[in-house]
């Protein structure tokens, strides 16, 4: 399983979920929607919003998207 996180430094909620990272047991890629608009765009497309953080878990070529950073951090931490 895979794990990708839509953020930006400057959102309050993806700070949140950003410092509960280290905390983790799983790796987290980190896609900043703000340096790297292909990031945004993938995240709409898929989605239709491009509120963040949202993250995508990726598992045998399914998506899901998670949005909203208590549920990304609960989910996170019971991995």
């Amino acid at each position: 399983m895979k794990y990708a996180l839509y953020y930006y430094d400057a959102c309050p909620f993806c700070q949140r979920v950003l410092r509960a990272l280290p905390g983790v047991k799983v790796e987290v890629e980190k896609r900043n929607v703000l340096t790297n608009q292909e990031f945004r765009k993938q995240q709409y497309t898929a989605t239709g919003r491009t509120t963040v953080p949202c993250l995508l878990i990726s598992d045998n070529g399914k998506d899901t998207w998670m949005f909203e950073s208590a549920d990304i951090i609960r989910f996170l931490q019971s991995r």
